[in-house]
């Protein structure tokens, strides 16, 4: 059936990357998003093609800002001066659409600040008086409207945040189902008559994420198993505890994303635009397995690329849906721990679209990831080339989206990486400002959002690796202010969350770092109740067995 349309209004200056985000938010609800963002060049006049959008579309969402946005070149016969955003809920609401009005919180992403919007293309060779004048017009006009809102009794709701926008978009999902709902009916009405005309109706497959998901960690169990069967056979028992530990952190790494990996599939397929190599693969995938998806798509693998490699650049995203399943199985071989065969087929698909966003993020976490094995490996020249390729990757992306927290989180992560490797050289001078420049960045996210624990631990994490490199370089009372700003934010997270062993894990190498420099045996007191306590639940992991013992030797020392 036809998936139900929602037309999604903002100012794209102020709130592109907000309305962006709630696109998605509607596609995992069922409906297919539409906003200004697919006018199509030389079509004629704006308005036009948006009655056209908003009569096919089930509903339309507002996000208000603060920006009033582009106007129309004459006043509008119906509604007077408006802008085209205005425009676009006053026609929807004309229509009998259902509508939803959002106010955008001043805590919420913006694309550009309050003062750069709503300013003349030409502002440069105004006078300042002038420019002022432009944007306070403007800024009454939004304000206008909004408080047409409120007399109109329009209902609103208000988004105080990002993640309080994203709520209120899946607690419509009622209100959203019955307009689903209505669709669904007009569009079996219209499948009762095709399929009275004709038997031989073509039957889609639908994604299974639960059996995506149970093939995804049957392989990723596989490959575990048979890297720590390699790490078995290394000579002598140092290589092999440093083999068995890159297998476990590779195969905690898998874990960790076999959930985003299931739910893309899922994802993918929901969005309507999935192409027929990507629905068969998924088919497979979720029938047959990890090995026989791959082989079907490797099968397909030429034709793809050949395909993709013939098309103008006007088909960039036509190019991007062909390339989705070969994106996923890079990511499928990166499972299976085939770091080769991932290589390369990442490095055919950023040969093609090399300004892809999420092809560069799937390939820079890979790339990271390489490092880390080549490192624990003591191959440092390979690791080097790889985190300085993740390094270049993440910088085309902050290039890309300067804003984008994920793409910034991803050069805090690289800096740290070429960090390491310094370390590991013994170059502490360069791996102090690598590990600084990280911090910069995550001590801005943290302050963006000092809620978000993710953030908050990476915070910690850096001021640790300072404290290491201090420690290194004979400066104790640096290190202790280090490792104190470390325990500090860990302390936090963990009386947050008690239940978390990971932070509670955290807890523990704070306290010892803290022994090691100041001497003070409380630190590591402190750090054996922990263990103990963990281990009397049950919940020390086999790989921290030795921790008790070790706590044990240094409290009585």
């Amino acid at each position: 059936m036809t998936r139900p349309r929602l037309f999604l209004s903002a100012v794209s200056a102020e709130l592109r990357s907000l309305r962006q985000a709630v696109a998605r938010t509607v596609r995992t609800l069922g409906y297919d998003p539409v906003s200004q963002d697919d006018f199509p060049t030389g079509y004629g006049e704006l308005r036009q093609w948006l009655r056209e959008q908003i009569d096919g579309c089930e509903g339309v969402i507002q996000l208000v800002g603060h920006a009033y946005g582009a106007e129309p070149p004459e006043a509008d016969r119906d509604f007077g001066r408006v802008s085209y955003t205005q425009f676009e809920l006053l026609y929807g609401v004309r229509q009998g659409k259902k509508t939803w009005v959002i106010v955008i919180g001043d805590q919420c992403h913006r694309d550009k600040p309050t003062e750069q919007l709503d300013v003349p293309d030409n502002v440069g060779i105004l006078d300042p008086a002038a420019a002022r004048d432009f944007q306070a017009e403007r800024r009454a006009l939004q304000q206008a409207y909004i408080e047409r809102l409120k007399r109109d009794n329009h209902l609103r709701h208000t988004a105080n945040s990002d993640v309080e926008l994203e709520l209120i978009i899946l607690k419509l999902r009622d209100e959203l189902a019955a307009l689903r709902q209505r669709e669904e009916d007009r569009e079996r009405r219209l499948w009762g008559e095709i399929q009275r005309l004709s038997s031989d109706v073509q039957q889609v497959a639908e994604v299974n994420a639960a059996k995506i998901r149970a093939h995804l960690l049957t392989t990723i169990e596989e490959t575990h198993r048979r890297e720590l069967a390699v790490a078995e056979a290394a000579p002598d028992w140092q290589e092999r505890e440093r083999r068995r530990a890159a297998a476990d952190a590779a195969h905690a790494s898998r874990l960790l994303r076999i959930e985003e990996l299931a739910a893309s599939f899922a994802e993918i397929e929901g969005r309507g635009s999935a192409s027929s190599v990507f629905q068969e693969m998924s088919r497979i995938l979720a029938e047959q397995g990890v090995d026989e998806a791959i082989a079907y798509v490797a099968a397909k693998r030429p034709a793809i690329l050949q395909s993709v490699r013939n098309r103008a650049a006007a088909a960039r995203e036509r190019n991007r849906s062909e390339l989705e399943p070969l994106l996923s199985t890079a990511a499928l071989y990166e499972a299976k721990g085939q770091s080769v065969e991932a290589r390369s087929l990442y490095t055919d698909i950023l040969e093609i679209e090399p300004d892809w966003p999420q092809a560069l993020h799937l390939f820079f976490w890979f790339l990271a990831n390489a490092g880390d094995s080549a490192r624990s490996y003591a191959f440092l020249a390979d690791a080097w080339r790889d985190y300085e390729e993740a390094h270049l990757l993440s910088q085309r992306l902050i290039d890309s989206d300067p804003a984008n927290t994920g793409w910034q989180r991803d050069l805090s992560v690289s800096h740290n990486k070429i960090g390491d490797v310094l370390v590991a050289q013994g170059d502490g001078a360069g791996a102090l400002a690598a590990y600084r420049k990280s911090l910069a960045i995550r001590e801005a996210l943290a302050g963006r959002d000092p809620a978000n624990t993710g953030w908050q631990r990476d915070l910690s994490v850096s001021h640790n690796k300072i404290g290491d490199v201090l420690v290194a370089q004979g400066d104790g009372a640096g290190a202790l202010a280090a490792y104190r700003k470390s325990l500090a934010i860990r302390e936090a997270l963990a009386g947050r969350d008690p239940a978390n062993t990971e932070w509670q894990r955290d807890l523990i190498v704070s306290y010892v770092k803290l022994t090691e420099v100041c001497g003070d045996k409380v630190y590591v007191r402190k750090a054996l109740k922990i263990a103990e306590h963990l281990l009397q639940r049950g919940l020390l992991a086999q790989r921290d067995a030795w921790m008790i013992e070790e706590l044990n030797r240094r409290a009585a020392q």
